[in-house]
């Protein structure tokens, strides 16, 4: 038996086991603390972690778990090994509450809904405080399950996260249940059903038989959409509809009316005419053969939503976003639509308050796009981009996605050319490629000076020692590691630096101090904002923008000159010819 099921096996035998009862009620004394050296102190307090602990000592698997009482503390612990997620794994810990700090339990299966686990102290109702060992089904897109840490088993770790699909000791799996007798078989995968084009059933129920039948076949013939329709209205009228199939005449009209008046109960106008989005979407899920999606052309009029909106949204947190007004201007609107979106493509409800974007919807959109869009790597996780937000709302039939307009924060800035307020910043993680020198030169030209010797240089000595050239990288150990008042912590998608000197590794979405060193040149949020050059990214992430911000911070700190021929001699950290400092 492997590790992972051998401590599986533990914790299922003590399924069952209750804490001690005195006057009237469980009194949180138990058979583990004692058993765990260093823990006996733990004794009579909560002990949900505590009995995690035991368990690994009981499975000769200790060093694969901090030995402590506190949830909070194997948090960190499982981040500071690079060995978290917020996808779960078999024989991963579960970790719930604020930050994870709240409750724990063992994963021992889990499909795309829930996470099945071995929970210590809970009870019947899966509470933080209980009084004994359960075996529980826990949501997985719920704000209650925060994240999951990894054991590095030395037969490899089993997970859903995408992201760790091609490293070495994982193997991805999107359902996974362990080899211990006596485990639930593992749900199986929905499958994926065709998709109908609003569109072209409007295009085809607004034109002639023989205009229909001229189309050439092909992705813009509706034939094919027209037929998935027709054959939906027989299995939810129990009517036949007649030749010819896959093109949409006045008998597929009739039949289509009297769908929406007998079994949506419409009446007058929204009973008759070509079929809306509405009603198809009703037809698809009655007769359970067909998504609906927006399509070709002609254009339906769909509300539109902003990426900026959302990106602002995916790397701020729920106090934040809370704090904007409601309106056309505020991230809430956009927000909602793409949670509708995600529940009507996977086919489940998002767990976070309805126009937050907080980890539920995170999760669930990494899910979107790698299960159904079939990403992988860093194109399958972080904040939304244009391209997949595009499928999601065709797929939906929801929205529309409006590239050109501003995010705007929680009081109000608008993000435009120039200066912009440090809460409009977002912690994106660069993915578009590029080279360090094309990232200067369109830099200089945002920045307004020359791409010449001087600037190039000393951007390129000083992008070495920040950085190392990685345009992700963020600092979470020096004293700028910090959320100063008036700010918050934010979701960060970069590469974060816990030691001096120590490998980066992913934050994947993770609450991190608002006011780490971020980017190429390692600049803090309020500078980037305080420095950001007209019409550049407002990601600190994106080299062009970081770089440009830099090249205004030392112009104005320092007095360097356009032409950056005092670069060296005023910046010691851009001047090659002299041991590197602080800038």
């Amino acid at each position: 038996m492997n590790q992972a099921d051998t401590l599986i096996d533990v914790e299922k035998a003590e399924a069952g086991y209750r804490e001690g009862y005195s006057n009237g009620h469980y009194n949180n004394h138990q058979k583990y603390s004692p058993a765990v050296p260093g823990l006996e102190w733990s004794q009579n307090q909560a002990w949900c972690e505590t009995f995690q602990s035991w368990a690994f000592q009981q499975a000769n698997e200790k060093s694969l778990a901090p030995v402590t009482a506190s949830c909070a503390t194997a948090v960190n612990w499982y981040k500071n090994k690079g060995r978290f997620s917020f996808y779960p794994a078999i024989g991963a810990l579960a970790f719930f509450g604020p930050a994870g700090g709240g409750h724990v339990g063992l994963v021992y299966k889990y499909d795309t809904d829930n996470a099945y686990t071995i929970e210590g102290n809970t009870n019947d109702n899966g509470s933080f405080e209980g009084n004994g060992v359960y075996m529980k089904t826990r949501p997985r897109r719920d704000g209650f399950l925060y994240g999951y840490g990894l054991p590095a088993f030395t037969e490899g770790v089993v997970t859903a996260d995408p992201g760790l699909k091609d490293k070495p000791g994982f193997t991805y799996q999107a359902t996974a249940s362990s080899g211990v007798a006596g485990s639930p078989p593992t749900t199986p995968v929905e499958t994926a059903l065709p998709w109908v084009s609003s569109n072209q059933l409007i295009w085809a129920a607004t034109h002639s038989v023989d205009q229909q039948r001229a189309v050439e076949p092909g992705d813009s013939n509706p034939a094919d959409d027209v037929a998935l329709v027709q054959d939906a209205l027989e299995k939810v009228m129990g009517v036949a509809v007649g030749d010819p199939h896959g093109v949409f005449d006045a008998e597929t009209q009739k039949l289509y009316d009297a769908f929406r008046k007998d079994k949506l109960g419409y009446s007058t106008a929204d009973a008759t005419g070509s079929p809306g989005p509405r009603s198809l979407i009703e037809l698809g899920k009655r007769s359970k053969l067909f998504n609906v999606r927006a399509g070709s052309s002609p254009a339906l009029t769909l509300p539109m939503v902003n990426v900026n909106q959302v990106q602002w949204a995916a790397t701020h947190n729920a106090q934040e976003e809370e704090a904007q007004p409601d309106g056309a201007s505020s991230s809430k609107v956009d927000v909602a639509l793409v949670q509708d979106g995600l529940k009507k493509v996977m086919h489940t409800t998002v767990a976070d308050t309805a126009g937050i974007f907080e980890q539920a919807t995170q999760s669930l959109y990494d899910e979107f796009r790698h299960t159904v869009l079939n990403l992988t790597g860093d194109d399958a996780i972080g904040s939304p981009g244009g391209e997949s937000l595009s499928e999601l709302g065709q797929r939906s039939g929801l929205f529309q996605v409006d590239f050109g307009s501003p995010a705007s924060g929680p009081d109000g800035a608008v993000v435009s050319a120039g200066a912009i307020n440090p809460k409009d910043v977002t912690f994106n993680r660069h993915v578009s490629g590029g080279t360090l020198d094309e990232w200067i030169t369109e830099a200089c030209a945002a920045a307004g000076v020359p791409a010449n010797h001087h600037w190039i240089r000393g951007i390129k000595t000083a992008a070495g020692r920040e950085s190392s050239g990685n345009p992700n990288v963020c600092n979470v150990w020096d004293l700028n590691a910090i959320t100063p008042h008036g700010f918050t912590a934010v979701h960060d998608f970069g590469d974060g630096v816990y030691v001096a000197g120590a490998k980066p590794r992913k934050i994947n979405g993770a609450p991190t101090p608002f006011q780490c060193s971020r980017g190429v040149l390692q600049c803090i949020p309020q500078t980037f904002a305080s420095r950001h050059a007209p019409g550049t990214s407002v990601n600190i992430y994106d080299p062009v923008a970081s770089i440009a911000a830099a090249i205004g911070y030392v112009r104005k700190k320092y007095g360097v000159s356009a032409d950056g021929s005092n670069l060296a001699a005023k910046v010691r950290q851009f001047d090659p010819n002299r041991p590197g400092g602080g800038y």
